[in-house]
């Protein structure tokens, strides 16, 4: 922790001293200006000597500023970096030392699971494949969607670094198996690799199995036909997402000036959950959702008996194998299915309803997200305690109830505190996970890691009430980067990105001070509530089928440039027949990458 504390320090440090070389040049830059006009003859630059000034000036911009090109995970930091001096890894967890994987090897894997080699398609083609050959490959999700032929575009065919990795990525799978070595995705979502030993992982595996009673495999599902039901109906208790939370917290507290000095906030989260519920459990809230006056009685031809059967059928069949044997859950559910979290969110519906009741009396704040949640108390300790204790009796045999109370409290990584009636919030960052890791992505990296930075700068925005904590916060975010591989260069795109979406100049942001954050974070909050009814209208757009969701597979070559050509043939295409433009479609063009690292060593793909 120490380590990765040091580099803030470091990054913030080398900023100041940056902002003071970028003021000196300013100066230099305006006194040579006001010799220009004004100064002795001596002193005045003629017009060749500016020119070559200004060129230089342009082609350093070029050096430092992205076109639009598409930006890469980069590796221009390898040849100034001793990587041999690192001691410590945001995307990789080492739990066996005895290992031969080489410092190349190590390298690669530090790169993480989301990691893409590039222009795989021309070495799965063979050296033999023609230019038309590889982007037919390329194009073809596109052309089976469209049943068209795009236009190609100029690509660079340098070989060296595709065959390096390809022998890299041979090279490691072989140490793994001589090493008896195993290299899996950690469950927690991050773009981090477990590597360890194959029989002590093997033997903890078969622990959990002979110790555990409850395993499924859902067959299917009923989560798109229950989840807007239930969606409308547990609007006023129910966080939907962060940015959800932080919404309604506000307005609790600064709308309706609810928070009080003597206001406490408490946390509580349900444990286990998941794995002890029983399928009767389950099946009777289902059956206390539907008898709700709000939900009707028929869904898309289903019967309400209807829906509760083909739900007990899927709870009763979810099976799965595991060395060779086929286990069935007896209660519970398996975490990575929505229905899943759709059943645990109807059953705490119900299990909540006594709390809510009696907080609404007393105009006191309320919600939960999943397993977790958020109200405020001024009563009596003993009170509160003695409602959760009678809540927790409520739950089934194995899930636990824990809960904390203060005035400053952290949830869903917000920091939150009560200064004599006014919230202050900031972002929560949890000592006891490791910092600086990018989320996994399956599909298209290097796309989704730009979308979620302007995600964790809106997070930012929304949490951080000081202009203070919001600069920490953008030191830390830009951290995230760089220790993932990403460079300057990237983060400074898309921050001025980032800006340009929201309609916020650069100077705005530069000449900052607390008091303009203030009002800039207000108009932020403004400006996200309209992006938020784009979407409805977006996903109203998808309820009706009229968006055309369109995916081609990207290996290489100028994205964002393929993109424009594409859309502007669409339009001539769509404007030239006007029986088809009535119909009010829509488009949403998106890529997928190739094999990620993580499929490539942890699966038996031929590379």
């Amino acid at each position: 922790r120490t380590r990765s504390d040091m580099i803030l320090i470091y990054i913030a440090a080398a900023e100041a001293k940056m902002n003071e070389w970028k003021d000196k040049f300013d100066t230099d830059l305006a006194e040579m200006k006001e010799y220009l006009v004004r100064g002795a003859s001596h002193k005045k630059l003629h017009r060749a000597m500016v020119d070559i000034l200004y060129r230089r000036f342009r082609n350093l911009d070029e050096r430092l500023i992205s076109d639009g090109q598409e930006l890469d995970l980069v590796h221009r930091w390898s040849s100034f970096i001793d990587k041999s001096k690192i001691r410590f890894s945001t995307t990789l967890y080492h739990d066996s030392h005895q290992h031969n994987l080489s410092s190349k090897q190590m390298e690669f894997l530090h790169c993480g699971s989301s990691y893409v080699s590039p222009r795989q398609l021309h070495i799965l083609s063979g050296s033999s494949s023609t230019m038309n050959e590889i982007l037919t490959k390329q194009m073809a999700p596109l052309q089976r969607e469209l049943t068209r032929v795009f236009t190609k575009y100029p690509v660079d065919l340098s070989q060296e670094r595709i065959l390096y990795e390809k022998q890299l990525i041979k090279s490691i799978r072989y140490q793994l198996n001589k090493g008896q070595l195993i290299l899996r995705l950690t469950v927690d979502n991050y773009n981090t690799y477990y590597l360890g030993s194959l029989n002590e992982f093997q033997k903890k595996s078969d622990d959990f199995v002979q110790h555990s009673t409850s395993y499924e495999f859902i067959a299917q599902y009923l989560d798109e036909l229950l989840r807007p039901l239930f969606n409308n109906l547990s609007v006023s208790t129910r966080f939907l997402n962060s940015d959800d939370f932080i919404y309604k917290l506000r307005y609790f507290a600064i709308k309706l000036d609810s928070l009080l000095p003597k206001t406490q906030f408490v946390t509580f989260k349900i444990h286990d959950l998941y794995d002890n519920v029983t399928h009767a459990g389950l099946l009777q809230a289902l059956y206390a959702f539907h008898a709700h006056s709000l939900v009707s009685t028929r869904h898309k031809r289903l019967s309400n008996d209807a829906i509760h059967e083909l739900t007990a059928i899927v709870l009763r069949n979810n099976f799965f194998s595991y060395d060779d044997k086929i286990y069935r859950f007896t209660k519970g559910s398996p975490l990575n299915l929505p229905l899943t979290d759709l059943l645990g969110d109807i059953y705490l519906y119900d299990w909540q309803f006594p709390l809510v009741r009696q907080l609404r009396l007393n105009d006191l704040f309320y919600g939960r997200y999943h397993n977790i949640g958020l109200m405020t108390w001024y009563g009596p300790i003993e009170q509160l305690q003695t409602i959760l204790d009678e809540l927790e009796q409520l739950l089934p045999s194995g899930a636990q109830l824990t809960s904390f109370i203060a005035t400053t409290v952290h949830f869903m990584d917000c920091l939150i505190d009560n200064r004599r009636g006014n919230l202050f919030t900031n972002v929560y960052h949890d000592s006891t996970v490791q910092p600086f890791l990018l989320p996994y992505i399956p599909d298209h990296a290097r796309l989704s890691h730009r979308k979620w930075f302007r995600y964790i700068f809106i997070h930012a925005f929304h949490y951080c009430c000081s202009f203070e904590d919001f600069e920490d916060e953008r030191i830390y975010i830009d951290a995230i980067f760089l220790a993932n591989g990403y460079s300057l260069d990237f983060v400074e795109y898309h921050w001025r990105q980032f800006l340009k979406r929201f309609n916020f100049s650069h100077v705005e942001l530069t000449d900052l001070n607390r008091y303009k954050y203030s009002s800039l974070r207000t108009e932020l909050f403004s400006r996200i509530m309209a992006r938020k009814r784009e979407r409805e209208e977006e996903n109203l757009l998808e309820t009706n089928q009229k968006m055309i969701q369109l995916h081609y597979l990207f290996d290489w070559g100028s994205r964002c440039e393929f993109n424009e050509k594409f859309h502007r043939l669409w339009l001539t295409i769509l404007n030239e027949d006007l029986t088809f433009k009535q119909y009010g479609l829509k488009i949403q063009l998106n890529s997928k990458h190739c094999y990620s690292s993580n499929i490539l060593l942890a699966r038996s793909i031929t590379y």
